[in-house]
């Protein structure tokens, strides 16, 4: 039977929770926003399934990456957060007949997976989203869909994409699974009551948030929120909720040791930010985006040859430089214990959450330095 005794063990992908024949186990959020599995012991039968396909217990060799590759569409890149590469994916898959797989911003400002078998409904998961999404039960849908016989685009990120592997249990010819260079997960409760307490600020709940908004450029994107009556942005480094994020004090316990990413997920493509685009593609360094794209599998080779999207070979190294979710274990904050026991309780969220910020010199040279993957240099500032 599952049990957490160390959440720095348990990334909440769900397997677990999917793979009980007997449904006895939930994911019950705790008091830092994050959800994790609790299994009924009346109602368990000791089969040892759920701890089975745990991707932390078992996790998987790294897989270099056949190629590595700079790509942009034409037609998706302005209004997608990097270079509008997954659009170019869904798209080619749907044309098979398949059914694509994403996080999107509900109606009730969560994020969540939910399937899509038209654009329509893809165009409700592009654009980063930097909060842990709730899987809900697509792990049972996918493998629904695929012994249909159909395509699946399953994107997520990392450790989402190793518990689907893990739950699945085989390889299915038609998984295509795609994860992120992902820097780690913040906590949904956090998310939830920042949301809220923007709307209490505003005199309005807010009803559409970009989490990285293009319209300044794509290297100096902004956080933008609207509610009925206006629309607040400003850049990202001067948010408190994006700010916490890039100093990784929000993050899920497990992400400072995480199983899955750089090549550990099993995806066959890993879509990234090509920050290095000045010194690797200068021609392309026209502040619209472009994405690193790894591919890890001929299956990934093949779909993304399928797009026709324009893509040029790079060298592996000089696609991971800059990019702070190929870096290596992330710190975490001595201060990150005490800023969750006090969230909850504080009368003034926003207020809080900014007396966390580092001093507005140093937060602008650690966003660089999230971009840049320099590990050392944020440690030395995080002390």
């Amino acid at each position: 039977m599952i049990k957490i005794s160390d959440k720095s063990l348990c990334c909440g992908c769900t397997a677990c929770m999917n793979a009980c024949p007997v449904q006895c186990i939930v994911m019950r959020r705790d008091r830092e926003g994050f959800d994790y599995p609790v299994a009924n012991p009346d109602r368990c039968k000791g089969c040892g399934k759920c701890e089975a396909v745990c991707p932390v217990l078992h996790p998987s060799d790294v897989v270099e990456p056949l190629e590595v590759l700079a790509a942009r569409s034409g037609e998706y890149v302005a209004a997608s957060s990097s270079g509008g590469v997954f659009p170019e994916l869904a798209r080619r898959v749907l044309d098979d007949g398949g059914v694509v797989f994403g996080s999107v911003m509900n109606d009730d400002m969560t994020v969540g997976h939910t399937d899509a078998e038209d654009m329509a409904g893809v165009e409700r998961m592009r654009g980063s989203k930097y909060v842990q999404s709730d899987l809900y039960g697509t792990f049972e849908e996918a493998k629904y869909y695929l012994e249909e016989g159909r395509k699946v685009l399953f994107t997520g990120t990392p450790c989402q994409i190793a518990g689907l592997r893990s739950y699945l249990g085989r390889q299915y010819d038609g998984l295509i699974a795609v994860d992120c260079a992902c820097h780690g997960v913040p906590s949904p409760g956090l998310f939830e009551k920042y949301v809220a307490a923007l709307g209490k600020k505003e005199g309005y709940p807010v009803r559409s948030l970009k989490f990285r908004d293009k319209s300044s450029g794509w290297m100096h994107y902004h956080f933008t929120y609207s509610t009925a009556e206006a629309t607040v942005t400003k850049p990202y480094w001067k948010d408190p909720y994006m700010a916490l994020f890039v100093q990784d004090m929000t993050l899920r316990p497990s992400c400072y040791s995480c199983p899955a990413r750089n090549g550990r997920s099993g995806a066959d493509l890993t879509l990234a930010d090509l920050w290095s685009v000045a010194d690797v593609l200068p021609e392309m360094n026209d502040d619209k985006g472009v994405s690193a794209v790894l591919v890890n599998t001929e299956k990934g080779q093949s779909l993304l040859a399928e797009t026709g999207i324009s893509a040029t070979k790079l060298d592996q190294c000089a696609a991971v430089k800059n990019n702070g979710g190929f870096a290596g274990s992330i710190v975490m904050p001595e201060r990150r214990e005490e800023f969750f026991k006090g969230y909850h309780s504080a009368p003034d969220l926003i207020g809080y959450m900014k007396s966390y910020m580092l001093k507005r010199s140093v937060l602008k040279m650690l966003c660089r330095t999230v971009r840049s993957g320099l590990s050392k240099l944020k440690r030395r500032i995080m002390k």
